[in-house]
């Protein structure tokens, strides 16, 4: 019996933050013979330098996903440690607020890239169902998610954070998602020191030489699901 394939989407977080690192995240992506997709977020797209970046990347190995607009989520957390009542952050807003800012993100995407994304993933992937008619309303097929979305919206399952320290750790967390065909590894460029992004070079090729995991973008993910019975059921919502 054949074994199913099994995918990786690279993610990677908060693109507009520092450049540098950014360059050498996908760098490193590219020279690896991976692909991977980088989370935009919406206010720093009226950065020039960000602007040549962005559009000399080939689409088919570094795909641009949308990260929201403002990026803002740190309420969530101080709501929970101080149980105040802080001003509402871009993941809880109505259904109205979400479509203005998802609509911005479009019309900054339309001035200033040569490419229109159809995924997004929520600032600290945080979410509710408020998100999923705007979504839809501005065109996105996709949505990283720690839990299936639903509503018309693909989800791209998240699986974990890059986060050890050695092969070794990342091995061990790995043992525990290693049969999903799924897996999806995020990363937050501007975090990361020498010393991570040299692992993430032994990660990726763990994934590639020795789990044989194929490298793929979202978009490639959604293409693959409409003739992979079991891809498609991973994504699709549970009542759609």
């Amino acid at each position: 019996m054949a074994l199913n394939k099994k995918y990786i989407i690279l993610k990677d977080d908060d693109a507009g933050v520092d450049l540098e690192k950014l360059k050498k995240w996908v760098d490193i992506v590219v020279k690896n013979d991976a692909k991977g997709s980088i989370g935009v977020i919406g206010k720093h797209l009226n950065d020039k330098k960000l602007q040549v970046f962005l559009n000399s990347l080939d689409q088919n190995t570094i795909e641009i996903f949308c990260h929201g607009y403002y990026h803002t989520h740190s309420p969530y957390y101080l709501n929970k440690i101080i149980r105040r009542n802080l001003p509402k952050t871009e993941f809880n807003k109505d259904k109205k607020n979400h479509g203005l800012s998802l609509k911005k993100y479009r019309e900054d995407e339309r001035k200033y890239l040569n490419s229109s994304t159809v995924s997004f993933g929520p600032q600290g992937n945080i979410w509710n169902e408020n998100i999923i008619d705007p979504l839809l309303q501005n065109s996105f097929k996709l949505m990283f998610s720690w839990e299936n979305v639903g509503g018309g919206i693909h989800t791209i399952p998240l699986s974990s954070n890059f986060r050890q320290n050695s092969l070794e750790e990342f091995i061990k967390s790995y043992e525990r998602k290693k049969d999903d065909l799924i897996y999806t590894l995020q990363f937050h460029h501007a975090k990361l020191t020498d010393k991570k992004f040299k692992l993430m070079e032994e990660v990726i090729d763990f994934l590639k030489n020795k789990e044989k995991r194929i490298f793929v973008t979202p978009s490639e993910l959604l293409e693959i699901s409409k003739n992979d019975k079991e891809i498609y059921s991973l994504m699709i919502g549970k009542n759609d």
